[in-house]
């Protein structure tokens, strides 16, 4: 998992110093963890890298008033309902020798070989939720779908391995390739020809 530094500076709590916050440009945040809870703020531009993406970020924290970098990752994100604008980020403390849990996005490789017989290639998920600890936690799921052929799939049993845990029913549908409707008509009327010519 890549980390992304940001520098925080120590906030006041309450409605007033939150709404003076974001007045001048900056977000209100908080860090939690066993034994720690920090409000700070962080200016928008240096929030976005973690937040308009697809990508998995860990953070590392330097935060105003702490001399040591704390090591975190993006929890909850509150938006404004109406222009959807950034109200409030919640960051959760890495305990490296802990588990955590993370939505992780899938990403595929190859062309299935059922899509060059006419098949038609369905995803059915684009992130998977992972339980792992911070060292082996993916950046990303390679789901190498070349192989497919029409009929076949892919299930989140066939994901599982020794790093981590993926947090889904062993038979949740991935990934599966399909006969296109072009392909079952011209099947049946294969089929309709062949009738045709059996009772001549």
């Amino acid at each position: 998992m890549k980390y992304v530094n940001i520098y925080g500076n120590k906030r006041n709590i309450g409605k007033k110093a939150v709404r003076f916050i974001r007045i001048s440009g900056k977000i209100p945040c908080i860090l939690y963890g066993k034994n720690i809870n920090i409000p700070f703020s962080i200016p928008l531009e240096n929030l976005k890298k973690i937040v308009y993406t697809t990508e998995i970020y860990g953070v590392t924290l330097k935060i105003e008033g702490y001399d040591q970098s704390i090591n975190a990752i993006r929890k909850e994100i509150q938006f404004d309902p109406v222009n959807n604008k950034i109200l409030h980020v919640d960051f959760y403390k890495i305990d490296q020798s802990k588990p955590i849990i993370l939505e992780i996005p899938v990403k595929t490789v190859g062309r299935p070989i059922g899509v060059e017989k006419g098949g038609e290639y369905y995803s059915f998920i684009r992130k998977l939720k992972v339980k792992a600890n911070p060292y082996n936690m993916p950046e990303s799921i390679e789901l190498n779908i070349h192989s497919l052929d029409i009929g076949d799939r892919i299930i989140a049993e066939d994901l599982y391995n020794d790093q981590y845990t993926i947090l889904h029913p062993s038979h949740t549908l991935i990934a599966r390739v399909k006969s296109s409707r072009t392909i079952i008509k011209g099947s049946q009327e294969e089929e309709n020809q062949e009738e045709k010519e059996n009772k001549k």
